[in-house]
């Protein structure tokens, strides 16, 4: 592998996990609620158990088993300690059965049965590696435990006793007697307090990942760019239309709507803001787009463009009309390009006729400085033309790519502004033919899956994606910050 591709390849692995770790980060600053509620939960349930549970106090003894002594022998089992010691394991056994805690039983007429006793009071065990045996007893009654344990040491010394009476027998000896024990051994509320809130963390912030990978749904630029592994060239606020700029309009347009969004069915004219609102934050937004796309590639930007979005409704063809407005107001001599050939709405927003366009210079009716028509200085717009119903063959067509290669030298910016990406193949086509495309996104829509499909979209073409614009921003955005400036 060369060298320098190598170490690329090394930045690019390192950056990966950075921003792997990063992201993790972000997603449990934003489900940290999530987290926090399942913690407090968990601990919660460990109160409410440690509250409703009886607190239960354990006695314990110890019993030595031992060996009688026989002066008589020079070698016994006594100086055998690890006979002794697995005596010793055989006698918890005897400790731990039935017959001796029926016994004990009936001494202190206990109300259980010896099944209970067993299973649920009473633990036996040997110390390890010695001869001492351990016998605890339960019960909410500290006296009552320790009288039980003790018991239990007297009830079983008497038992072997009388089993091996003779010298050389076996012997259990209580060599520590049970005390009456000053504290619970159950519940343990730190223990169990503590493992809840270990519990909690866990489960919350898997809850939280969980989450996070079913939620389709991107909540800021930053996303965005690491869905999309392209940047963000702007950020442009939802577009409100005022009753002053109504007034400075040249008129509605028929049958359009009277709703404020910036959908492709809407009425264009109102929200062509770098020409009715030049002063606004979505004005300013539009110049900074246009400074990004000047001055974002250095000494090579791309001078045609398509505009698309992943649905319908997104704002692209608003976008393409401000942009290129600001662009022409920038000097720069640029043509708008209807591509939309199955509902063209780009005249719409310059308010132009659309009677012949497009369709009509590719088929050869007119020359082109007969179909172009100027809208401000700079700035000149290709209208659609008449609708077709499959402009894939036409896009395609060998006449476009002629038709691209002439206004590519007339112009210096041309903007083509498309249908969406997810839709119709119209994109797919057109943007292999362009310089770069700027893929459109609504902050209302916020989708990742849609990003990810049109990004794939395009990227099957080997599509040249320069970055997106994320269109419809609240304007109380926290990502958005002109307007405390211009309105000063």
């Amino acid at each position: 592998m060369d060298p320098e591709l190598r170490s690329h390849t090394l930045e690019r692995d390192v950056e990966e996990e950075y921003l792997s770790l990063r992201e993790s980060l972000q997603i449990i600053r934003r489900r940290f609620w999530l987290v926090v509620l399942v913690t407090i939960a968990f601990v919660g349930v460990a109160v409410a158990v440690n509250l409703q549970q009886t607190p239960q106090y354990e006695a314990s003894i110890k019993v030595l088993i031992s060996q009688k002594q026989n002066p008589g022998d020079t070698f016994d089992l006594a100086g055998d300690v690890a006979g002794l010691q697995l005596l010793t394991l055989t006698l918890v056994e005897a400790v731990d059965s039935r017959p001796l805690a029926k016994t004990v039983i009936e001494e202190l007429d206990l109300k259980v049965t010896p099944e209970k006793f067993l299973e649920e009071n009473l633990s036996v065990e040997q110390i390890p590696e010695t001869q001492f045996v351990q016998v605890s007893y339960r019960n909410p009654d500290p006296e009552r435990a320790q009288r039980v344990a003790n018991t239990i040491g007297e009830m079983f010394s008497e038992r072997i006793s009388g089993v091996s009476p003779d010298v050389g027998g076996i012997t259990a000896i209580v060599w520590e007697p049970a005390a009456i024990p000053e504290e619970p051994v159950s519940p343990d509320p730190v223990r169990n307090g503590l493992l809840a809130l270990a519990l909690g963390l866990v489960v919350g912030l898997g809850l939280a990942f969980l989450r996070e990978y079913f939620d389709d749904r991107w909540d800021s630029p930053e996303e965005v760019q690491q869905v999309s592994g392209v940047p963000t060239f702007g950020f442009i606020p939802e577009l409100k239309v005022s009753a002053g700029s109504k007034k400075g309009k040249r008129g509605r347009l028929p049958g359009s709507d009277k709703r404020s969004g910036q959908g492709e069915d809407g009425d264009f004219a109102e929200h062509l803001v770098m020409l009715h609102n030049s002063t606004s934050v979505a004005a300013e937004a539009y110049r900074t787009l246009r400074t990004n796309l000047l001055y974002g590639f250095g000494d090579n930007p791309p001078k045609t463009i398509v505009l698309t979005s992943p649905g319908p409704r997104e704002g692209k063809s608003t976008t393409c009309a401000n942009l290129g407005v600001v662009l022409a107001q920038a000097g720069k001599k640029t043509l708008i390009v209807d591509c939309d050939l199955r509902k063209p709405v780009m005249h719409k927003a310059f308010q132009l006729r659309n009677v012949w366009g497009l369709v009509d210079l590719l088929a050869g009716e007119y020359e082109l400085q007969s179909v172009l028509q100027q809208a401000t200085s700079n700035l000149f717009v290709l209208s659609a033309g008449p609708p077709l119903q499959n402009p894939g063959e036409v896009l395609s067509s060998k006449s476009f790519a002629t038709f691209l290669s002439r206004v590519r030298e007339e112009f210096e910016y041309v903007l083509i502004d498309s249908t969406p990406v997810q839709l119709v193949a119209d994109p797919a086509i057109l943007a292999p033919q362009s310089d770069g495309v700027l893929l459109v996104l609504d902050a209302e829509n916020r989708r990742k899956r849609a990003v990810r499909q049109s990004m794939r979209a395009l990227e099957v073409v080997r599509a040249n994606i320069i970055g997106t614009v994320i269109n419809k921003l609240q304007a109380e955005g926290r990502h958005y910050g002109y307007e405390a400036y211009t309105n000063k």
